[in-house]
């Protein structure tokens, strides 16, 4: 198991694992995920941390299988009671029953966060485990399907149980895998077996072979039994006894090596569970930078000439001294009316974007129906966005020309934004910044474009952001350092 000058680190370490499984955040769309979470949590809390704890405690064998496959039967008949209801009405088991010696009895109300009915006995197979009868695996209720499942992930051994009619049936071999894939044994239980059923025995040991699980199978044969009886002979689970036996004679060694295959097999699922993460965060990633390339492509046509400013002054006819004196006196621009034209340009600049956004939203519109993105919420989001970009590249505008007098400055803002909205660099722009004034059009032409870039770059976010919000962002950095902590606790012991 684990050693005890060990054991304390490596339960902190468990305790940490378990708590940033369960502090993950997982979104509504992502729901495999979750309950991929919270089993993987379960069986640290409820398996892992108490046998670390308490390396004594009775081996727990749950009993699983489908529905009608005999397990309550299998269960009276190993411990020489009747302590679990059977019968012909489906399902017999709506709820786990745990057949305990009554010194432990106490000890096991709970299994997996799964309260349990619980029989107290005295049979020799109680003195080192405790038998659990579990829900049906293929039932039609859901909670007895996720009790079955919470069971088998604390259990020690697995005894599965079926029958020569369901040993062929999807759901069963589903929890099989799920079973296997936690690290603990398996011990399957081919029930009822008459001679005119033998094939199925073939059968199904190929199956189990096929599918890499060459566990054990042991055989109980059918039994006539009045409709009183709950057990059969003990002679029919002679066999399962036995190898149950053998489980508990080697309890020492195996105990240990069940706790290791089950922490090795978790810790195995944790990090497919951070890859998985991982691989949704990068499709979303992906798809993020892919929409933004398309919208991207449509700043640099996108056509401001549509913006047309109210009032832009009449360039000078000639750009002599006098005449560009005489201009600037005429072309003067109170501060009222540059407040308007600059109000103008932010509202008519704000409409084309939204308008430009929404054409490619409908362009767009398959690939974001597939991914079942609701596109309404981004035109409210790209109108504030367009509209801080349009304001903010107005203030860059005047801080360009603030070093002109006041009315010069006014119209110095007024005639870079026309020439950059218009895409002429003409007479009017010569007369107010000389030779700098191709120079200064270029820089305004170009942080217009870049304000405008972000705009569209955020409707790509916006877009990704939605995806993100339904299949969560959990901190994959935060669950591999939990998962090396526990790693690192056992290095000493490995060694």
């Amino acid at each position: 198991m684990v050693a005890p000058i060990e054991q304390r680190v490596t339960v902190d370490a468990l305790y940490r694992l378990a708590a940033t499984l369960e502090s993950l955040d997982i979104g509504p769309d992502a729901a495999a995920i979750y309950d991929d979470r919270d089993r993987l949590a379960g069986t640290i809390r409820s398996y892992l941390i108490p046998r670390a704890l308490d390396p004594d405690l009775p081996m727990t064998v749950v009993v699983a299988g489908p529905t009608g496959s005999g397990k309550s039967t299998v269960i009276n008949s190993l411990s020489g009671a009747d302590a679990s209801r059977t019968g012909a009405l489906r399902p017999t088991t709506k709820k786990p029953v745990v057949v305990a010696s009554p010194g432990r009895i106490d000890d096991f109300e709970v299994i997996g966060g799964v309260r349990c009915d619980t029989f107290a006995h005295v049979a020799p197979i109680l003195e080192t485990m405790i038998l659990v009868d579990a829900p049906d695996i293929d039932s039609t209720s859901t909670r007895h399907r996720a009790m079955a499942e919470a069971l088998i992930d604390s259990a020690d051994v697995v005894v599965f149980v079926t029958s020569a009619l369901r040993y062929a049936d999807d759901v069963p071999w589903q929890v099989l895998r799920r079973a296997r894939s936690r690290g603990a044994p398996v011990i399957h239980v081919l029930n009822r077996v008459a001679s005119a059923s033998a094939g199925s025995a073939i059968d199904f040991r190929s199956r189990l072979s096929t599918a890499g699980m060459d566990d054990d199978l042991v055989m109980v044969s059918e039994h006539r039994l009045p409709e009183s009886a709950h057990r059969v002979p003990s002679v029919a689970v002679q066999a399962l006894g036995e190898r149950l036996g053998e489980v508990a004679a080697s309890r020492q060694a195996l105990a240990g090596e069940i706790f290791r295959g089950v922490l090795s097999a978790t810790l195995g699922q944790v990090i497919e569970l951070t890859n998985t993460f991982v691989g949704t965060r990068d499709e979303i990633d992906v798809f993020e930078s892919e929409m933004a390339n398309r919208l991207l492509a449509r700043v640099p046509e996108f056509d401001l000439a549509g913006v047309v400013l109210d009032l832009i002054p009449t360039a000078p006819m000639r750009l002599s001294r006098r005449a560009t004196r005489r201009w600037k006196r005429a072309a003067s621009l109170p501060e009222p009316h540059v407040e308007i034209i600059e109000s103008n340009l932010v509202d008519r600049m704000v409409t084309m974007v939204t308008a430009d956004v929404r054409d490619w939203l409908v362009e767009e519109r398959p690939t974001l129906r597939d991914r079942g993105i609701d596109a309404k919420p981004v035109i409210d989001a790209v109108e504030v966005a367009a509209r801080t970009a349009a304001e903010g590249w107005v203030d860059y505008v005047c801080r360009i020309a603030v070093d002109f007098e006041e009315s010069e400055a006014r119209l110095g803002e007024a005639v870079l934004m026309d020439a950059v909205i218009s895409g002429e660099t003409g007479l009017a722009v010569e007369a107010m910044f000389g030779d700098s004034g191709p120079v200064l059009v270029d820089r305004a032409r170009r942080e217009l474009v870049g304000r405008l870039e972000v705009v569209y770059q955020q409707v790509a976010r916006l877009l990704a952001d939605m995806l993100r919000a339904r299949y969560g962002e959990p901190h994959e950095l935060e669950l591999r350092a939990s998962v090396g902590a526990v790693t690192a606790t056992l290095a000493p012991i490995n060694a």
